[in-house]
């Protein structure tokens, strides 16, 4: 393929841009990145709903898709709200008072969408609700404990995709599940694994903040569990007949391209790290 400078340009920047987003919540307080993630469920409960459009060959009113992003909303700063970490935070203290509101308002909603169209199209857009806004509520959660874990696990996840890319390309002959993604291979997806795996080893050597095994483990889940997350996003586009999810990120894709291994990494993450990890914090600058 000849190289583009126009398309390349765009890529580069919406990169960057996505970039210096991504490391200004990464680095932030638990308010910014709470409202990062608030934005992201928004944008990627849009994208399903678009999908979902395309699989079924059918198409939403506003006022379900409203009412589906409003779901999706009450559910993600309910869930934020609920005290289920053992770790304290200005963030979960703040908005616990208002717990009992959301619950009601969420269940309302959750009552005007979905108890009257007992459909295949309520059915999806709740596994959506699930897939995406309890998932990125979890991430939040994962912050409360600390704020190394998110980080830890999106560039967990970045590696295991880096190194997969790389292993695949010299190595790959047996393909991994060629009916949703024909370039994936068995020889990248072990690559990508174990790569993973030995810089978090390394990284829990010289770190020290949690010991050495947690780390290992919180890569292999991020690597094992984004690798599922990764194939369900690519099938719902097969079915959807789509390149990408959406547009946020010229020549990129949409929100759902850019986190779809994390909306399923997350929940096991913040699993792990709830029953094995304490509660640390640490100030970076």
């Amino acid at each position: 393929m000849p190289f583009n400078k126009s398309v390349f340009v765009t890529r580069s920047l919406s990169a960057l841009v996505f970039g210096a987003i991504m490391l200004f919540g990464l680095f932030g307080n638990d308010l910014v990145f709470t409202i990062i993630f608030f934005i992201v469920n928004i944008l990627a409960l849009r994208e399903y709903a678009q999908l979902i459009e395309k699989i079924l060959q059918t198409s939403f009113t506003n006022n379900e898709k409203v009412n589906l992003i409003a779901i999706g909303i009450f559910i993600f700063v309910w869930i934020c709200s609920l005290p289920i970490t053992v770790c304290t935070n200005n963030l979960n203290d703040f908005l616990r008072p208002y717990s009992f509101h959301l619950l009601g308002m969420t269940i309302g909603s959750l009552l005007v969408f979905f108890l009257f169209k007992k459909n295949a199209k309520s059915i999806y857009m709740l596994t959506g609700i699930g897939y995406i806004s309890l998932a990125l509520a979890l991430l939040v959660h994962l912050r409360y404990q600390s704020n190394l874990l998110p980080m830890m696990l999106i560039f967990c996840i970045w590696m295991n995709d880096t190194m997969a890319y790389i292993s695949g390309s010299f190595f790959g002959k047996i393909p991994f599940f060629p009916s949703i993604s024909p370039k994936k291979t068995w020889e990248g997806i072990i690559g990508g694994t174990l790569f993973t795996i030995a810089l978090a080893s390394v990284w829990g050597y010289l770190a020290k903040e949690f010991p050495m095994w947690q780390w290992m483990v919180f890569a292999l889940l991020a690597s094992v569990i984004g690798n599922a997350g990764d194939l369900i996003e690519s099938k719902l586009k097969r079915l959807a007949g789509v390149k990408d999810s959406g547009q946020m990120m010229p020549g990129h894709g949409g929100a759902l391209d850019r986190f779809d291994s994390l909306l399923f990494a997350a929940p096991f993450a913040y699993l792990f790290a709830l029953l094995c990890m304490s509660c640390l914090q640490v100030h970076f600058f």
